[in-house]
């Protein structure tokens, strides 16, 4: 039988209890982070980034109030270029007004997942697209499919700071030719924005 004893004075007393604290609270802090669900802000209003399911897809555009398909109506795999040119350069600006940013992810490839939007008023036809990396929401728009349509984000407030389809496909263009989009062979076919 072994007999262990420790003789221990208050000051040894406080220094291992405040140790034993401290070591509680920094689990429990971790944790939280761990466990907690990507957010953004924008415009002081806070909302969750999660994407790994259908459903989670579906309850992100429904924190901005759409309702959009069960199902998406395209994915695929797009291409974050590594270098921005004038058309990403306007769309991160998007992503920056609702508190995202797509130069983290540049030269990465997100999952694109494009929504139906059922309830966008007055206008047809307009899509919710959710760029997903790791699960997470990490950019996005609502846009229309016409040339002359319009893309903002996902608050769907079409403000002056938000881009026409027509601002994303050439800068400030001189002349009607240069307002051409570019042909398809100059853009991967994995290039966002596609549509």
């Amino acid at each position: 039988m072994f007999v262990f004893s420790v003789k221990a004075g208050r000051k040894k007393m406080f220094i291992g209890l405040a140790a034993l604290l401290l070591i509680v609270t920094a689990a429990i802090v971790l944790t939280k982070l761990h466990n907690s669900k990507p957010i953004a802000s924008a415009a002081g209003i806070k909302y969750s980034l999660s994407a790994a399911t259908n459903e989670e897809r579906v309850a992100f555009l429904d924190q901005f109030g759409w309702k959009v398909t069960a199902e998406p109506v395209e994915i695929k795999e797009v291409l974050i270029p590594a270098k921005f040119d004038d058309v990403y350069i306007n769309y991160n600006n998007i992503q920056k007004e609702q508190g995202l940013d797509l130069a983290p992810y540049a030269g990465k490839t997100c999952k694109q997942w494009i929504y139906a939007v059922t309830n966008y008023p007055q206008v047809p036809e307009v899509r919710a697209t959710l760029l997903v990396y790791n699960d997470r929401v990490v950019g996005g728009d609502l846009s229309t499919a016409a040339l002359d349509g319009f893309m903002t984000g996902f608050t769907g407030e079409q403000e002056s700071s938000d881009y026409s389809m027509k601002v994303l496909q050439s800068s400030s263009p001189a002349s009607e030719a240069e307002a051409k989009p570019k042909a398809s062979s100059a853009l991967p076919a994995n290039a966002w924005p596609t549509d």
